[in-house]
């Protein structure tokens, strides 16, 4: 089972899924401005902290099952879900067999487009540097470079220091279903159901911003990089319960 934490009240429930070398630490700031008004279930990535990792060839698809076993565990048979980075990807994957557990998608500095070929060889490069320095490197020289030149210092130290908790194993598997994950952007759009806000941030090198023409689909730019759930978490989670009140209005 993956590990994972509950709390606050009221509906809907919200999902919390973190990016790569993150752990449910990195909601830390954002989450009491939800359990405010929601009940926010966060969950780790999968071998992170001791979970479970998928057996045989891993994709993307394999962490959508672990994630719904929490789910089932937590009674939860619906609920929002809210992806940053990886934690996107994984929710995007989910959309393939699990749509009907999404209530309302939240991709988070995050996309459903696959790696180009200099991402993927930017991937490999990620496991090379895993297996022959460790993950405390690879964090230490990678998670830097998803905050702006001028990020407070302890805001990067408590980013790098989610990674202790990540094996090298699970970072290996992560970084390769991220490079072979394939375009899940027609998935998002065949759902035209399922209300989608992208959250995107104006200085974020890793992800390049979908331009969404779909009337199901919401794009809100905020004045950060790749962690603004971290750096600006009073606005990232202004924007998602305002978008849910407005949806959840909306639909009633």
């Amino acid at each position: 089972m993956l590990r994972s934490t509950r709390s606050g009240t009221g509906a809907p429930t919200v999902l919390l899924l973190p990016g790569l070398l993150c752990t449910q630490q990195l909601w830390d700031r954002a989450r009491p401005l939800l359990e405010a008004f929601h009940d926010v279930l966060t969950v780790d990535l999968p071998g992170v902290g001791g979970g479970d990792l998928p057996e045989g060839a891993v994709d993307l698809g394999a962490y959508a099952d672990l994630v719904c076993e929490v789910l089932d565990a937590e009674g939860i048979e619906r609920c929002v879900w809210v992806g940053h980075s990886l934690g996107g990807y994984v929710l995007a994957a989910a959309l393939e067999r699990h749509a009907r557990r999404i209530s309302h998608a939240v991709l988070a500095y995050s996309t459903t487009e696959p790696d180009d070929e200099a991402a993927r060889a930017g991937r490999d490069k990620g496991v090379s540097a895993v297996r022959e320095k460790g993950v405390a490197a690879y964090a230490r020289r990678q998670m830097p470079r998803t905050f702006r030149e001028d990020a407070r210092a302890e805001d990067v130290e408590a980013a790098v220091r989610q990674a202790q908790d990540w094996p090298e194993d699970a970072v290996v598997r992560a970084l390769e279903a991220m490079r072979d994950r394939p375009d899940r952007t027609p998935l998002l759009l065949e759902h035209s159901e399922l209300p989608v806000l992208l959250v995107q941030g104006d200085d974020d090198p890793a992800i390049d911003a979908l331009d969404p023409q779909e009337r199901h689909v919401t794009r809100i730019v905020t004045d950060t990089a790749h962690m603004g759930v971290l750096t600006d978490p009073h606005t990232f989670a202004g924007i998602v319960h305002g978008w849910l009140a407005d949806e959840l209005e909306r639909s009633s």
